[in-house]
């Protein structure tokens, strides 16, 4: 088919729900509350015996608008991009949003690419206008997680881009 140059593509965006998950609570006051939902969706949803990055999308009353399983790895790293962990935050109108990824070693300490990943991506929603309250490392073994906040990496990145 022979393609006519006198004409552009014209492009709708729309965001599709896809599937829902059964949990009790809409709205997140901790990281707890985001460590057991983001496990359920792996275990229901994703493939717990990879590494799946994914984020949970907030309004501004931090009620969830819904989740997002932003990539699937291999046993030891997924390959993530600011613009596709943001990509869901902008078309569901998100004021907000949580990081959050499974490891599924078991060894919940953050590598350095954890860092600079979490760090680009607060650098980019910011710019945007998209807060990024949380970024977790789970285990899929117990219900032991990795809290970037609670350690207080969140808050210095913050402190350094304003």
């Amino acid at each position: 088919m022979k393609k006519n140059k006198n004409f552009i593509s014209t492009f709708r965006v729309t965001l599709v729900r896809d599937q829902h998950v059964k949990f009790d609570q809409q709205q997140l006051t901790n990281s707890k509350q985001a460590q057991v939902l983001i496990k359920k969706v792996i275990e229901t949803e994703g493939q717990p015996d990879r590494e799946q990055f994914c984020v949970i999308l907030l309004n501004s009353k931090n009620n969830i608008l819904g989740l997002n399983i932003v990539a699937t790895g291999d046993i030891s790293s997924a390959r993530v991009h600011p613009r596709e962990v943001l990509k869901p935050a902008i078309l569901a109108n998100s004021a907000s949003m949580i990081l959050c990824h499974n490891h599924p070693s078991g060894d919940l300490k953050p590598s350095q690419d954890d860092k600079v990943l979490t760090r680009r991506i607060i650098q980019a929603a910011d710019i945007l206008g998209i807060t990024v309250h949380e970024h977790l490392i789970i285990s899929m073994y117990d219900d032991s997680y990795y809290s970037f906040a609670d350690e207080g990496f969140i808050q210095e990145i913050y402190r350094e881009i304003k």
